[in-house]
């Protein structure tokens, strides 16, 4: 048989060149025999093909990324693309990655997050990841809490953009993660040096838990800069109708620093960098922001937290776990640094 007619046979390619190597010896024929001659090839089909397909045996590692915000929501989709990214930079394992989008950050109501417990629970009780990364906002919350319960004994990667005060012991030893903190001092600053002749700060906030606590570091920050005769409102207590006739209307010498909002004083859910958007199109005064997912919007800058980056090292973090790093030997991370970016 010649290699030709054994290029035209249902073989894998592996299979082809070794079988054509052997038939290539016309003394092997004469000394096995035909048949035991094709045998002994057929034997080495069976070796190559196990050897080229080998490390299909190896199973993959599942990773579920959780987010508790929307999956429109810009800060997220940053986050996913660099934990995404680093996941592809682990060559020697085959990973499945897997994503659920929670959204209780709109939807807190307990039910509700009842009722995702459950999905959870059932949708993957059957194939249990072997990393979960929790991205989230404002406060770890029941998820916080939920995830070592229905993922018992398995790693997680605890990501957020978040005000909450951490202890070093709240964790455990399969827990890592990165907090990012907002900076409204830095940011106030930035707007008197490129305002120096502003007398008025207005603070646009929302009525959700998570907003709050972002207003809340404003405030304090906001202490120090009525020594500086800047005068400080802060409108939290606004719909979003009643937002878009006060901003278009503000006087000169004036500055909006957008804080964050997920809900409005009507208590309509809102997606956060949606609001940013608004306010930089009604407003007749500058705008500034704190994160860089609300760049982009028309708002100025300002001194920003970098989500993009902490994305990035949560997605850093993943992949030494998988690489069998120990969770205990990452601590925890809280990140308060900021880019003055415009």
């Amino acid at each position: 048989m010649t290699a030709r007619a054994i290029a035209q046979l249902d073989f894998c390619q592996p299979c082809v060149k070794s079988f054509a190597m052997c038939c290539s010896s016309a003394n092997l024929i004469r000394l096995f025999g035909r048949w035991n001659f094709y045998g002994l090839c057929a034997i080495v089909c069976l070796i190559v093909t196990s050897g080229a397909y080998a490390g299909d045996a190896e199973p993959a590692k599942r990773v579920l990324i959780i987010s508790t915000g929307s999956r429109l929501a810009p800060g997220f989709v940053l986050v996913d693309q660099q934990l995404l990214q680093a996941l592809e930079k682990i060559p020697a394992a085959r990973i499945e990655t897997y994503a659920e989008n929670l959204d209780i950050v709109r939807f807190p109501a307990e039910r509700s997050q009842r009722i995702f417990s459950e999905y959870l629970a059932a949708k993957y009780s059957a194939y249990p990841p072997d990393l979960i990364i929790l991205v989230f906002v404002g406060n770890l919350g029941i998820p916080g809490h939920l995830l070592p319960q229905l993922f018992p004994g398995r790693p997680i990667v605890v990501a957020g953009l978040t005000e909450e005060e951490f202890h070093p012991d709240q964790f455990g030893n399969l827990v890592s993660g990165i907090a990012q903190r907002v900076d409204p001092r830095g940011t106030l600053d930035v707007i008197l040096r490129l305002q120096p002749d502003s007398r008025r700060m207005v603070v646009v906030g929302g009525t959700a838990d998570v907003d709050r606590e972002v207003l809340q570091r404003v405030k304090a920050a906001g202490q120090l800069f009525k020594k500086r005769g800047i005068h400080m409102d802060f409108w939290d207590n606004l719909s979003m109708a009643e937002l878009r006739q006060s901003v278009s209307t503000l006087t000169q010498n004036t500055a909006i620093l957008y804080a964050r909002m997920f809900r409005d004083a009507a208590g309509q859910a809102v997606i956060s960098s949606q609001v940013a958007r608004s306010i930089a199109q009604w407003a007749n005064v500058p705008v500034y922001v704190m994160a860089d997912a609300n760049l982009g919007t028309g708002a100025v800058g300002g001194a920003v937290a970098s989500i993009e980056s902490f994305g990035k090292r949560a997605g850093e973090l993943a992949r030494l776990i998988l690489n069998a790093a120990d969770p205990k030997s990452l601590p925890f991370e809280i990140r308060s640094a900021s880019v003055a970016t415009f």
